[in-house]
């Protein structure tokens, strides 16, 4: 079973407050440079994209197993 990265989604904002439309997030397993899946849901059978692109309002579902490192980017 995988554990949300936060309550209900993740939310990103730009250095101005607003929301980091479009932003990317890449995941990798923790220490390492080798990508890491992520999941949209929490049974962990259907992956994210890496890198996860961020929506509208810069939101994403985000699912995790084990121990990550990210890099965000707009």
């Amino acid at each position: 079973m995988a554990v949300l990265y936060t309550p209900h989604f993740i939310q990103f904002l730009d250095d101005d407050g607003n929301p980091l439309a479009g932003g990317k997030l890449y995941t990798y397993s923790a220490g390492t440079t080798t990508p890491k899946a992520t999941y949209t849901t929490e049974a962990a059978t259907v992956a994210n994209a890496n890198p996860v692109v961020l929506d509208s309002s810069g939101r994403a579902v985000v699912f995790l197993t084990g121990s990550y490192k990210f890099r965000l980017e707009d």
